[in-house]
């Protein structure tokens, strides 16, 4: 944990940060500058990641690699920047501490390089840009790592499965994360190469023990959930093949609820079940998230179930709002 040493007024004494990796001491960074930041609808969960629209301040690194955020401790917040705007704005992602009201972001010192960690931030976040699949607990035979399809970076997961006609599920198309979380959003891009004769070519699964939610699937041009039938979201929300289409589940578990988005747009709500048809109980913690590539397709080439840019946060109904205070 990264630690405040001094809290004196900005641009009079310098601010020096410190911080530890493990056992290994790492060296104090300093800094002029810093900047109150208002937390508006604070929540008690802690660590919640939560989104910041920072603007580019004077005195700061034109690419925001220099910001840093601590609690009203001086403790360090993890955070994540997803992208910045030279000299402009950025978002970035911050793991706020529960009921925090207000934060302080520190800046200002041009030799700082960016320290942001979207693994200390997300319940679970792979951007496939580390070239292999080591975050995940558990992948199949079929789960790899491509450039040669990407949505954003250097590199795309691919799920494939290289037999046609093969109905039964397996363990060689799945990659599966421990994630041990109730109410939740899982949040990315998807993309497949065909569509499945009579299963989904791409799912999105929630797991508790040996019950398994069908959250959302790519299927035949549609987008769908399963529990014991296959249901639409939406009958004019169309997957498309070769298409990245970027996808929001949000499990509501207190009202076992889940809703859906796709390219922003809403597609609908449904109630909670697992593949037996079965309620899934209010509050229902679960234990693992998983893709998982299509069982059966027509004929041809392996079918393809790529995926980039995965996160998996905590969800709250109403988020907190940051935002600067005073004249920035």
């Amino acid at each position: 944990a990264a630690v405040l040493v001094t809290d004196t007024p900005a641009d009079v004494t310098p601010l020096y940060w410190s911080s530890s990796n493990g056992d290994t001491a790492v060296e104090a960074e300093v800094f002029a500058r810093r900047q109150a930041v208002s937390v508006s609808n604070p929540s008690g969960t802690d660590g919640l990641a939560v989104a910041f629209n920072a603007t580019h301040l004077p005195g700061m690194r034109p690419d925001f690699a220099d910001v840093r955020f601590v609690d009203g401790n001086g403790t360090a917040i993890p955070y994540w920047i997803e992208n910045a705007s030279v000299g402009s704005h950025a978002r970035v992602w911050l793991a706020l501490p529960a009921n925090a009201t207000a934060v302080t972001m520190l800046y200002g010192n041009p030799e700082a390089r960016d320290a942001g960690d979207p693994d200390a931030v997300f319940l679970f976040f792979e951007d496939y840009e580390g070239g292999d699949l080591s975050r995940w607990s558990f992948c199949g035979s079929n789960a790899g790592v491509q450039a040669r399809v990407v949505h954003d970076g250097a590199y795309a997961g691919d799920l494939n499965v290289s037999e046609p006609d093969l109905p039964e599920f397996s363990n060689n198309r799945i990659c599966l994360a421990n994630i041990s979380a109730g109410p939740m959003i899982i949040e990315g891009d998807s993309r497949v190469s065909e569509f499945g004769r009579w299963c989904g070519s791409g799912y999105i699964q929630a797991w508790n023990g040996t019950d398994r939610l069908y959250a959302l699937h790519l299927r035949n041009g549609s987008v769908q959930h399963y529990d014991g039938t296959h249901r639409n979201f939406s009958a004019d929300a169309r997957a498309e093949t070769d298409t990245w289409h970027h996808i929001k589940v949000v499990l509501d578990t207190p009202n076992a609820t889940e809703h859906a988005w796709m390219d922003g747009e809403y597609l609908g709500q449904a109630a909670l079940r697992f593949a037996d048809g079965s309620p899934v109980p209010n509050e229902t913690v679960f234990d693992d998230f998983a893709l998982i590539g299509s069982s059966a397709w027509y004929s041809g080439d392996a079918h393809h179930f790529y995926a980039d840019n995965v996160v998996v946060r905590h969800y709250v109904p109403v988020e907190p709002v940051l935002s600067y205070v005073g004249d920035a």
